[in-house]
């Protein structure tokens, strides 16, 4: 885990459209909300990412807070503004 530090982790898959799709957004958030942002594949280690990051489907967005808490975003709105209102909102 990331103890310590406020980061967004995204939980993907290569093949995912939708993760494809989002991959610019990912670094815009890492400058719209100051926090760094890291991706993580989830697609070869299911259970892993089932009982640890909150991950169902791809992609998953979690808030890792400094005391290693994980908050999932739940929205469908995958802008910029609206992770980084979530950033701000969770941290």
């Amino acid at each position: 885990r990331l103890l310590g530090e406020l980061a967004a982790v995204v939980v993907y898959a290569p093949w995912c459209q939708f993760c494809q799709a989002m991959e610019e957004e990912y670094s815009k958030l890492s400058e719209e909300a100051g926090i760094p942002t890291y991706k993580f594949r989830g697609d070869e280690q299911r259970e892993y990412v089932q009982a640890n990051w909150n991950t169902e489907s791809f992609p998953t967005i979690n808030l890792v807070k400094p005391d290693g808490e994980v908050v999932k975003y739940e929205s469908e709105d995958r802008s910029v503004k609206a992770l980084a209102d979530f950033v701000k909102s969770a941290a």
